[in-house]
């Protein structure tokens, strides 16, 4: 997994798992095909928005409904950034998005994949809730969940994708971010990658 990979789950699970193994190119423009992604160079924070954009775009009617909530992340993570410090010089790319992905192939969803491993994380997710539930304080919550840290980085996204709401998300986060060493420091590179 790179920042790339890493930011896309974070903002749709299932739009990141479209990317994995996933020939990278440089190119003018995002272009994506069921063995490779082309890819601009363009800022990084950019770079995240447009390649899902794009992997949306490539979806079938029918993928693109089912995640239409998706497709509002992305657009509340543009905003996000938009009125972030980085904002003035992402905005040739982010309200031109057009400009910078070209159509090229349909992409199909596995949704057999996605139920697969929503399925092995969701006991994690049950026991984050009943903490998250049972604990008089964040630091109670914390100290109990330690048994994060034998989750993959994947599985670490996923479990916040699944979050119902921006405090369960924030926790959920919190928990690998103490716990996780693997977690914690791919969270870092992201970080500093989005920063420039």
């Amino acid at each position: 997994m790179d920042e790339l990979e890493f930011c896309l789950k974070s903002i749709s699970y299932p739009l990141g798992m479209l990317l994995e193994g996933k020939e990278r190119k440089a190119g003018d423009v995002v272009r994506v095909s069921s063995k490779a992604i082309t890819l601009p160079k363009v800022p990084f924070a950019a770079l995240c928005y447009l390649t899902g954009l794009a992997l949306f775009d490539s979806l079938e009617l029918v993928d693109k409904k089912r995640l239409a909530e998706d497709y509002d992340g992305l657009e509340a993570f543009k905003k996000k950034l938009l009125a972030s410090k980085l904002g003035e010089s992402l905005k040739p790319y982010l309200t031109n998005p057009g400009l910078f992905i070209s159509p090229f192939e349909r992409l199909s969803f596995d949704w057999l994949e996605f139920q697969k491993r929503k399925e092995k994380v969701e006991p994690h997710l049950k026991r984050l809730r009943e903490l998250i539930r049972e604990s008089r304080s964040r630091k109670e919550y914390l100290e109990r969940t330690s048994f994060v840290r034998e989750l993959t980085v994947d599985e670490g996204l996923l479990l916040g994708y699944l979050a119902e709401s921006e405090k369960e998300r924030e926790l959920i986060n919190s928990a690998l971010g103490k716990h996780n060493h693997d977690y914690r420091e791919m969270a870092k590179m992201y970080f500093k990658a989005l920063r420039g």
